[in-house]
């Protein structure tokens, strides 16, 4: 329970799709510096780093398959059109170690920073079972189209449970997050996930990942210390994300932080697709940077031609100082 942003998963690895619609093995995770990887990846302070990577590094017991939920395409079932997708989801109030030697009181969906990934068709129906656990009013907003009913800005008392019922949509990528006031401090402290509704014919195949960049606020002073992409300081500088050359790479991407007004994505050597929000099925721009307001995200695309190492950063420096920088490997 002490251990971040990630709660406690399970599986290991990378997984492909293939012709059948089934999954196989595309590569096991190492740490940085191990075959298949440069040395010069490492973290810096670590055996054989350089003057590159976050200033800020993981918990040292972390193994690389740690946030391997946030690989879509091997971790999520995929949605059958018109089936209730059901999903429980309860408030627990916890410490987590979120980097080195740093453990936050968190409060989180789940026991998960950021909370667990919904998924569902457009026009399906959801059914979400909240349960508040905790000895505070917690709630779950979600963004996107749905009955005003269930926009959940209501307080749920610490003991109680709601059910919410919406219709997913539009089809997109859509964050949920805690509406109680102080709403900062609720979502500074872990209340957020992602949400994706997948169009009615679902989207081309691809290798999918989800990032969330998020902060934290140290010393609850209402400025953040550490920055992180799925609530883990440092963690994808020192396991990069592993893909294959030639291959598409969906990447859905929102910025959760509070006390920042702006980020932003940067992937070095390499070009993508823009999808605000994911609600178009053609490309609103074509770029290696793009920039996002508290709670926008986007839907990335891009295939890597070649072999090597890619980095990726918010474009505010101090970000990817302080945790949020990692590598996106082609292999």
């Amino acid at each position: 329970m002490g251990i971040g942003g990630a709660g406690i998963v399970a599986g290991a690895g990378i997984s492909r799709a293939t012709g059948d619609g089934k999954e196989g093995a595309l590569c096991e995770l190492r740490p940085t510096g191990t075959v298949g990887i440069s040395a010069s990846t490492r973290a810096p302070g670590q055996p054989g780093g350089n003057s590159y990577g976050s200033m800020v590094h993981p918990p040292m017991q972390l193994d690389p398959s740690f946030l391997s939920r946030m690989e879509l395409h091997s971790s999520l079932p995929k949605p059958v059109s018109g089936s209730l997708v059901k999903s429980d989801i309860s408030i627990l109030e916890m410490p987590l170690t979120v980097a080195h030697n740093t453990v936050v009181d968190a409060w989180t969906f789940n026991g998960l920073v950021p909370g667990p990934v919904l998924r569902a068709r457009e026009g399906q129906m959801m059914e979400v079972t909240f349960r508040n656990l905790s000895v505070h009013p917690h709630s779950i907003h979600f963004h996107g189209s749905h009955d005003p009913g269930e926009d959940g800005w209501e307080p749920v008392v610490p003991g109680d449970q709601k059910v919410y019922k919406i219709q997913a949509g539009p089809a997109g990528f859509h964050p949920y997050h805690c509406h109680v006031p102080p709403l900062s401090s609720h979502m500074a402290k872990g209340l957020y996930g992602g949400f994706i509704v997948d169009p009615p014919g679902g989207r081309s195949p691809a290798y999918e990942f989800m990032l969330i960049l998020s902060g934290w606020d140290l010393k609850e002073k209402g400025k953040n210390d550490i920055y992180c992409w799925n609530g883990i300081a440092g963690f994808y500088d020192r396991y990069p994300i592993k893909v294959p050359v030639g291959k598409k790479i969906r990447l859905y991407i929102a910025n959760m932080t509070e006390y920042d007004p702006v980020a932003s994505f940067h992937l070095h050597s390499q070009t993508f697709d823009v999808f605000r929000t994911g609600t178009r099925k053609v490309p609103d721009d074509h770029t290696d940077v793009v920039t996002l307001g508290q709670t926008e995200r986007v839907v990335v695309e891009f295939t890597l031609k070649k072999r090597g190492r890619y980095m990726f950063h918010p474009h505010q420096t101090h970000m990817a100082d302080s945790g949020a920088m990692g590598w996106i490997v082609g292999i």
